[in-house]
């Protein structure tokens, strides 16, 4: 019997049954309820036992499963059909309605599907279904209860194809409208979230979070390229197992995210373990999308979506992830300006710190020593070095004399120069030999910098009496000693940089130094100064200077000095700070 008592003729069903099937097609324009009920009303109608309905994808590549042997498949995991494949891909192509009586020798019929949902196929009969007067997809039904199917049940079957296609068509346009409402409302709010935030961090966790609600993932990481090396960070990520961002950087090209950066091109993988251009970075994904994200035609960053499931995503997606990606690049370059902007003021107060402290480092004044001259200067460059020099008292008829430079710059510099300098005075104030303060005070060094910074310095001891300069050279820039009578000699006896070996042993070196003599201790921001052609100020041009002009007080002859390599450097700002010491012994004192 027909639905709803109704009799059938031989031309197919009457116009009351037609009406029944048409209030039951459009009680709902939910797809789901709607795919039960098409499946109840067909099977109702046909006496048969098993109905599939197949509809092209989103981008007219498969046709989808929208019932398959009687189930609603979840919407991320529909089997899919290749075009022309089964029954249901057959009728599509060739636009044709199909009657078979026995399925098991018919080479159309798709048996793996069958055998995967646990239907076995006697017969078999199946329709195109139109959506204005194009074939969008198929109905095939299975399994005459009894008998075979005839004339009839093809023309029951193609009847019921009107309006299963057009409550089918309104419920997927219906579908599609809530899934883009609900994809516009999302990009409003991840639209108004950015807006309003600044910092990367939360820009990109907005992005990934936002996007989870339209285009559900199980994994999901946002790059950003560097600009400069071409090189991929992992900026933020969800679903991926521990320690992951530390093994994946990715240069342009490598990797499907490489791939999608290069190229300025999206991409689904539909099966990544078919494409070598998948870099695995967690075992359970199957498929994958990357979405590069643009400004002003430039590459960004990238935004790549993992899933478990084959075949995940689709272009629907892809569609949505742009519009998040475009969207996202506004606040990404926005994000980029403020924290350069954040860096560039975190900077300018580092630079304010570091040079507070350093300030504290330098001596205010020189000390008044009978028989001799000292003098001191630290010309700061554009940023702030670890140079600094000072003064120790140390008896009446002592005077220790000291200056340095530590690797690096800023506050970290500053702090390393704060230990080196807090640890001399010490060390000295325990009337130890010199070699043996210099040896104490790198151990104290080594033991508290990281690996690879270090510190060069010299350290001596005047003694005003005798004329006799003790000192060691921990593998700095060898002093200058002009002797009354016009000869250069340099000091250089001590030993390695400190804060590099714990053990290393420190040679003491003595000098005496008649009335007349100049000695000069400087950094390396004098002599490694570098004029616009490239070439450096030199320890040479440094020597001659000081014989030319040693007759002048020492206050005069540093200030000649710094004045003397900014002419060299071409006006430019120095790049290292200029720090210079110098002691003289008076010209009348006697032998």
């Amino acid at each position: 019997m027909a639905p709803d008592g109704q009799r059938r003729d031989g031309q197919g069903v009457d116009a009351q049954f037609l009406l029944g099937a048409f209030r039951r097609l459009n009680k709902t324009l939910r797809l789901r309820p709607l795919l039960f009920e098409i499946r109840n009303l067909t099977l109702e109608a046909l006496e048969a036992e098993g109905v599939s309905l197949l509809v092209w994808n989103d981008a007219h590549t498969q046709l989808e499963f929208h019932l398959a042997f009687n189930e609603v498949p979840e919407t991320r995991h529909r089997p899919t059909l290749e075009p022309g494949q089964g029954m249901a891909g057959w009728i599509v192509e060739n636009d044709q309605a199909v009657v078979s009586h026995d399925v098991s020798k018919d080479p159309r019929f798709s048996h793996e599907f069958a055998r995967q949902a646990g239907f076995v196929g006697r017969s078999l009969l199946g329709v195109p279904l139109y959506r204005a007067g194009i074939v969008f997809g198929a109905i095939v039904v299975l399994n005459k209860r009894r008998g075979a199917f005839g004339e009839r049940d093809l023309a029951t079957l193609r009847t019921l194809a009107d309006p299963i296609s057009i409550a089918l068509d309104n419920a997927l346009t219906f579908q599609i409208a809530r899934r883009e409402r609900a994809q516009n409302e999302a990009l409003y709010r991840v639209g108004l979230v950015l807006s309003r935030k600044m910092d990367l961090e939360e820009i990109s966790e907005t992005l990934l979070d936002q996007l989870l609600k339209v285009v559900p993932y199980d994994a999901a990481a946002m790059y950003l390229l560097d600009g400069q090396g071409g090189i991929l960070e992992w900026f933020q990520q969800r679903g991926y197992p521990e320690g992951t961002v530390d093994k994946i950087h990715l240069k342009l090209g490598q990797g499907a995210v490489g791939w999608a950066a290069g190229s300025g091109e999206a991409l689904i993988l539909g099966d990544v373990r078919s494409d070598s251009r998948y870099v695995s970075a967690r075992p359970e994904t199957n498929s994958e999308m990357v979405v590069p994200i643009l400004a002003e035609g430039n590459v960004i960053g990238v935004l790549n979506l993992e899933a478990d499931a084959l075949d995940y995503f689709t272009v629907s997606d892809l569609r949505v992830a742009r519009a998040f990606a475009n969207q996202a690049s506004i606040s990404i370059v926005r994000g980029r300006l403020y924290r350069e902007s954040r860096d560039r003021a975190r900077l300018q107060h580092e630079l304010v710190l570091a040079r507070s402290i350093q300030r504290k480092f330098l001596p205010s004044a020189a000390p008044s020593v009978p028989g001799y001259e000292i003098a001191g200067t630290n010309r700061p460059s554009t940023e702030v070095s670890g140079d600094a020099f000072d003064y120790i008292t140390l008896t009446p008829t002592q005077i220790g004399i000291f200056i340095a430079d530590v690797a690096g710059k800023g506050v970290s510099a500053a702090l390393i120069l704060a230990t080196l300098r807090a640890s001399l005075r010490t060390e000295a104030a325990g009337r130890y030999s010199i070699a043996e303060i210099v040896s104490r005070v790198n151990r104290l060094i080594w033991e508290s910098v990281d690996p690879g910074q270090f510190a060069t310095a010299v350290y001596g001891v005047l003694d005003t009496e005798n004329g006799v300069f003790s000192y060691v050279n921990a593998g700095h820039e060898r002093p200058f000693l002009l002797r009354a009578r016009g000869t250069l000699e340099r000091l250089s006896a001590g030993g390695l940089l400190l804060g590099l070996d714990p053990s290393t042993p420190f040679e003491l070196g003595r000098i005496t130094m008649e009335p007349g003599d100049v000695l000069l201790l400087f950094t390396d921001g004098a002599t490694e100064a570098g004029a616009p052609a490239g070439e450096a100020f030199g320890e040479d041009r440094l020597g001659i200077f000081l014989r030319d002009q040693a007759s002048e007080p020492l206050p005069a002859l540093l200030d000649g000095i710094v004045r003397e390599v900014e002419v060299f450097s071409g006006g430019n700002s120095l790049e290292d700070d200029v720090t210079l010491v110098a002691l003289r012994r008076s010209p009348s004192e006697p032998a």
